[in-house]
């Protein structure tokens, strides 16, 4: 989850960090610490945020 940008997907849906904190049942300033890297977000939370955004990512497989 590294190159993930947790704040231009929060964006992408015109969401406020207030909007989608309280969508997500969590405080506007976790979910700044979320974007900044302050916290790490857990996969359930990533998840939770990629579905209150209505966003899909593609998975690619590395090859060795």
């Amino acid at each position: 989850m590294n190159n993930i940008n947790l704040k231009q997907i929060r964006k992408s849906k015109g969401y406020t960090q207030k909007e989608l904190a309280s969508i997500l049942g969590i405080s506007d300033s976790t979910l700044a610490h979320y974007e900044t890297g302050i916290r790490k977000v857990t996969l359930e939370m990533f998840l939770k945020i990629l579905e209150a955004c209505n966003y899909e990512m593609k998975i690619e497989e590395k090859s060795h």
